[in-house]
């Protein structure tokens, strides 16, 4: 309570803090009120623009451009439609042999050219001209043919007779899986060697010559153009092309026209022209984009809301005019010193708002801030008068010391011989009296502080505070309606993660040590799904028998095998519609996880016994507490597989990364167990809390709450403490017993040797293969051999002989995996044999590669394996 009072005291004495809030939030609501009516905000915004076009010095016509446009003649000469490309074709490579620095055409290749216009010939010499050419800019168009792709080798570039021409031209434009750049802007980039710049949703504003029409633009006939080809005048082309950007305007005038300010209204192609024009002689206009918008609205809107605060009555509106108008001086200056257009509707509508918003939150603050008030002047005046008391005993304590000074001295004169001891104590008694003197002064600075303080309270106006952010608390509310108990912030960040990505189809990836809460994450993703309302299925891979991995997942038919007197529905086909939680995929069989590829690939697979497919739509949900991406480089998982399941992961953190979630998790578990076992509830003592918060619980939660369980049952005390726990170990990190793998492994030629290079890689198999010059499988085979011979060394004692190839713990449960895989697999090999030599003769096929010195360890496991088999 007195946390929260603190925070709300700050928050309404901080003047900063309560602009920001209302800058904040009326930035908030103007940009609302821009949704619900962008016309109205966008025709303000370009208020600006278009009277300083109006009223603006011209600009320049670049001398290095040069336009070639259908003029009356030439359509009378060529026709009034479209024309055989091969003049396109002669216009081009006039342009190109004449040296101009870039060459752009208005004409769309979407069609061949039909017969009466010139036919395959004429797209053959434009094929030609073009290929020469090079530094040229087309047209985008829609399905071109196969015979116009060649010819469309320039910069595909948006239609400039499209929608997006407007007062501002969009630097490129996404068209399915291409990127078009604007006609100018590609012109551009050519002429000045340039490459095009990477702002894909940037715009430019048009900065148009005279009324922004064509005719205000270098334009030259085609007709006198034509003519001087054909006359060969070189030196009117060169004057016209010679390095030079040439636009050649082909095709017939378009529909779409732009309104320009003016009143005059030009086609799309023409704005962009008036675009390239102001980029060559460096007139380009910029514009602010969303968020440097959102960013000048939120401090104007702050700024204005800090001087209504600061100053009261009508001087406020005085200062908030004055920003406005700054404001708009500075949007004036801005366009016409730098040519950057500043938004003017936002920030002028936030304005509004904030003028409203800051009376509002006057009425709201004054009775809190008044109450406030109150107390802060109650304590201070309480403050002065204790200061005031002990200023009087300091000044009463100085005068005393002054009367011991004066009869000290009186002494000193009546006894000239303790005149000696006298001074000692008379220098004594000053220091001491400067002392307190010193302490009177400064407690009369304080009592100046406080009663300045106290004047200040008393004229003091209104102020606030910084408004909580509740996204977490509503996570944590959110998170506890899904069984996860947590109050940390990163696992709250993760749930909002996982919250977000619940309602797309992506596969989800849990990653984290067991007993983190895999499955209950897994089965939050269903319910905050659109699935939510159907199946739930929740599989543990590692748990299924590999024979009945297909039966148990895909089902079966009726007399498939042996004992199938039924059709039977699998996992998959149980969870359709719905959602199947896949946990410890790190542990499946690699021929096994190939049939589960298909199931994610193609969404249907084959009943056992069936001959038709099964077309299931399932959400995938995995975990594991392997690391994937190191079985993917090692072999035991499939790089395939395992991009399909890696759509959204989240790796859960384990308990030791957010002890601050024990004391909760302690009270949720306590209340259960106690409620399962019929008892009161018991609590935790400090230090038993404190020993629970130390331990590294390697085994999680699962782990944490079966030492709570243990804890109630062998204890009848209401109160927990730190003997009712049997944490081994705690404090430390748990070592296993090493054993001496020389008892355990012979040491051939070349066997040690391997052994530690794989331990020295953390048995990474490729980077081992690599330190020794083998390949892959050679590893593998090496390994495989020494776990068969650790086996059968150790009597068959995985944990004893995966410690012994191991070495370090560290690498432990990776061997431990790897030497379970290969054991499961010589099993799998020898299964469907009734005798051990049977079973040893495929093994001799299967194995081929092993060294034959580890073979004999093979022999003696399989004839272990049908040793222990009963006799039918």
């Amino acid at each position: 309570m007195f946390h929260r009072h603190t925070l709300w005291r700050h928050f309404i004495t901080s003047l900063p803090l309560q602009a920001l809030t209302i800058g904040i939030l009326a930035t908030l609501l103007a940009k609302l009120l821009w949704l619900a009516a962008p016309a109205t905000f966008t025709a303000l915004d370009w208020t600006v623009y278009d009277t300083w076009l109006r009223h603006r010095a011209p600009i320049a016509v670049s001398p290095a451009l040069t336009i070639i446009a259908r003029d009356p003649v030439s359509e009378a000469q060529f026709g009034a439609g479209s024309w055989d490309r091969a003049i396109l074709a002669q216009l081009i490579t006039t342009a190109h042999e004449t040296g101009a620095a870039a060459i752009g055409i208005d004409h769309r290749f979407n069609q061949a050219s039909p017969p009466h216009l010139g036919g395959a010939a004429s797209d053959a010499l434009l094929l030609e001209a073009t290929t020469a050419a090079g530094h040229l800019v087309t047209v985008f168009a829609d399905e071109a043919p196969p015979a116009m792709d060649a010819i469309m080798q320039g910069h595909l570039i948006l239609s400039p007779h499209s929608d997006h021409v407007a007062r501002s031209l969009p630097f490129f434009v996404e068209h399915g899986s291409q990127t078009l750049p604007a006609f100018g802007l590609a012109l551009f980039s050519l002429t000045k060697n340039q490459p095009l710049p990477h702002e894909t949703g940037a715009t430019g504003l048009v900065n148009a010559v005279g009324n922004g029409t064509l005719a205000d633009l270098p334009t030259i006939p085609l007709s006198n153009v034509w003519g001087a080809i054909q006359r060969h005048d070189s030196t009117a082309l060169d004057g016209w092309m010679k390095d030079k950007v040439v636009v050649i305007l082909s095709q017939p005038p378009a529909q779409n026209l732009w309104l320009l300010p003016t009143g005059q209204s030009v086609d799309g192609m023409t704005a962009h022209l008036q675009f390239l024009n102001s980029l060559l002689t460096d007139n380009r206009l910029c514009q602010t984009g969303p968020l440097g918008r959102a960013g000048i609205t939120m401090v104007f809107a702050a700024f204005i809301a800090w001087c209504l605060l600061r100053f009261h009555g009508s001087i406020s509106l005085v200062f908030a005019a004055g920003v406005i108008a700054l404001y708009a001086a500075l949007t004036a200056a801005v366009l016409g010193g730098l040519h950057l257009v500043l938004p003017v509707a936002l920030p002028l509508t936030a304005a509004l708002i904030v003028l409203l918003g800051t009376t509002a939150w006057t009425h709201l603050t004054a009775g809190q801030r008044m109450m406030l008030l109150e107390q802060d002047m109650l304590r201070i005046q309480q403050d002065t008068a204790a200061v005031r008391e002990a200023l009087v005993l300091r000044e009463s304590r100085a005068d005393a010391l002054q009367e011991d000074l004066d009869a000290a001295k009186a002494a000193a004169a009546q006894s000239a011989g303790q005149r000696q001891d006298l001074a000692r104590a008379t220098e004594s008694l000053r220091a001491e009296l400067a002392d307190v003197q010193m302490q009177e002064q400064t407690a009369r600075e304080q009592l100046e502080g406080l009663e300045r303080q106290l004047h200040d309270l008393r004229a003091a106006g209104s102020e606030s505070e910084t408004i909580g952010d509740t996204a977490l608390t509503q996570l944590a509310i959110e998170c506890r309606q899904l069984g996860i108990m947590t109050r940390d912030a990163s696992l709250l960040r993760l749930f909002r993660d996982v919250k977000k990505g619940a309602g797309s189809p992506l596969t989800v990836l849990f990653l984290g040590e067991p007993g983190t809460g895999k499955e209950l994450f897994a089965r939050a993703v269903h319910r905050l799904s659109p699935r939510s309302s159907r199946t739930f299925i929740a599989v543990n891979m590692a748990a299924i028998s590999p024979e009945l991995f297909e039966s148990e997942l895909f089902g079966h038919t009726k007399g498939s095998f042996t004992g199938a007197t039924a059709d039977r529905r699998g996992y998959f086909e149980l969870a359709n519609h719905g959602t199947i939680f896949l946990d410890e995929i790190g542990d499946l069989r690699l021929d096994h996880q190939s049939k589960l590829l298909r199931v994610l690939q193609e969404k249907s697979f084959y009943r056992v016994g069936a001959t038709m497919p099964t077309t299931v739509d399932v959400r995938i949900v995995a975990a594991t507490n392997r690391d994937l991406q190191r079985g993917v480089s090692e072999g035991w998982f499939r790089e395939d597989l395992y991009f399909r399941l890696k759509g959204l992961v989240f790796r859960l953190p384990p308990l030791r990364e957010r002890a601050a979630d024990i004391p909760l998790l302690a009270d949720v578990c306590l209340a259960e167990i106690a409620g399962q076992m019929s008892r009161p509830t018991p609590k935790l003592s400090n230090e038993a809390l404190h020993l629970l918060t130390e331990y590294a619980w390697p085994g999680n939660v699962r782990e944490f709450r079966h030492a709570l369980e243990r804890a109630v049952a062998l204890s009848d005390d209401p109160v927990l403490t730190r003997s009712a726990f049997s944490l081994e170990g705690a404090g430390a990190t748990p070592t296993l017993p090493l054993l001496n793998p020389s008892r355990l492994l012979p040491e051939p030629a070349g066997d040690a040797a391997v052994l530690g290079c794989l331990r020295q890689h953390g048995f990474d198999m490729q980077a081992t293969a690599k330190t020794l010059g083998w390949d892959r499988s050679t590893v593998t085979q090496r390994l495989k051999g020494l776990c068969f011979q650790a086996l059968v060394e150790s009597n068959g004692d995985q944990a004893k002989a995966a410690l012994a190839i191991a070495g370090d713990p560290t690498y432990l449960r990776t061997v431990e995996l790897k030497l379970l895989d290969y054991h499961n697999h010589l099993l799998s090999v020898i299964a469907p044999f009734k005798t051990a030599d049977e079973a040893l003769a495929d093994c001799t096929r299967r194995f081929k590669n092993l060294p034959d010195r580890h073979f004999a360890s093979v022999d003696t496991l399989v004839r272990d394996h049908f040793a222990k088999i009963p006799p039918p």
